[in-house]
């Protein structure tokens, strides 16, 4: 194809016909770029951007279906509603408690690994979910990506130290072969100067300096009915946040249906970062399963705490009624 020398003067549909047919041979034909080159008498490196044209002129459009079904009415309407940048709604009709439960965590550690970088910095907060997404991650995606894994709050799973931040950080690190960071402090002391002494230590500052600069934050949402906290905080405090209105946690702080943090002695005493630093980071991924989540979910949405939600399409459909009572 003598006319490759001409390429870069020739009119827009001429180079679209050319770009066409580049695309054909590397997508239908399955050359490979070398072999195409050879064809056309041009450079591979050529090649390969000639595809890349292809792709961001919309000659080729490549579609993943990902390996479960999605609800695809839900993600655009919660989409349009919140602002949400990514989000999946999981199909789990027909499926166990448990069954729905590991279908949300398959999808969300196949998402979690289709955007971490080399060099990432991820903060990571705790629980039962984030522990089964990762056990998921850990088992069948492991790679050698250099990423950065931060725990966003001080320890605070006692009964179960594996589904704490610090393990999972850890965890979630080793699966990429990447580092991790521990915070060396519980998620509450005893009052607000301890805290200030503790934050001004420098292995404890600089992981907090880390997680406030997360390029990505992994994390769940606590229901206030589940009380996950009752091992943690007395019933008197779990009371009182009930009175105030607490709806969910994330990273350690409570909050209302309308998003707004409930405004405690726990706040002055909690080692980790504030809800603003989580606003900040570029992208919050939300992994929650349930009804009994939505509440909490669209607390958060409502605060502008996430912008990626993977839940499942029960949970959904709840959030979006609430939120039609309350508009």
């Amino acid at each position: 194809m003598n006319e490759m020398k001409n390429y870069e003067s020739m009119t827009v549909q001429e180079q679209w016909t050319i770009l066409a047919t580049v695309a054909n041979l590397y997508y239908n034909s399955e050359l490979t770029q070398s072999q195409i080159a050879d064809r056309m008498y041009t450079s591979r490196s050529k090649v390969s951007r000639m595809l890349k044209k292809a792709r961001e002129l919309g000659i080729v459009e490549i579609y993943i279906r990902e390996p479960r079904e999605r609800n695809l009415d839900f993600e655009q309407r919660l989409k349009k509603e919140f602002s949400l940048t990514n989000i999946r709604v999981i199909a789990t009709r027909n499926s166990s408690e448990d069954g729905g439960f590991q279908k949300i965590a398959e999808a969300a550690s196949y998402y979690f690994d289709s955007i971490v970088k080399p060099d990432m910095v991820v903060g990571i907060s705790w629980g039962n979910t984030l522990h089964r997404i990762i056990k998921n991650i850990d088992t069948n995606n492991r790679k050698n990506i250099p990423i950065t894994v931060v725990p966003i709050m001080g320890a605070a799973n006692i009964k179960s130290p594996e589904k704490d931040a610090m393990e999972l950080a850890k965890n979630l690190a080793s699966a990429y072969g990447g580092k991790y960071h521990y915070i060396y402090a519980p998620l509450f002391v005893r009052d607000r100067s301890l805290k200030e002494s503790l934050i001004q230590e420098q292995n404890i500052r600089k992981v907090l300096d880390l997680s406030e600069h997360s390029d990505v934050i992994l994390t769940s949402v606590g229901s206030i009915v589940y009380k996950s906290w009752s091992d943690y905080l007395s019933a008197k405090t779990l009371e009182a946040l009930t009175e105030q209105g607490a709806v969910g946690h994330i990273g350690g702080h409570f909050y209302d249906i309308r998003g707004n943090e409930l405004e405690t002695a726990l706040v002055e005493r909690m080692i980790g970062i504030t809800l603003d630093d989580i606003r900040k980071c570029p992208e919050v991924i939300c992994v929650a399963y349930g009804e009994s989540k939505a509440d909490a979910i669209l607390g958060a949405l409502r605060g502008g705490f996430l912008n990626t939600l993977i839940t499942d399409e029960n949970c959904a459909s709840k959030i979006l009624g609430l939120s039609q009572k309350m508009s």
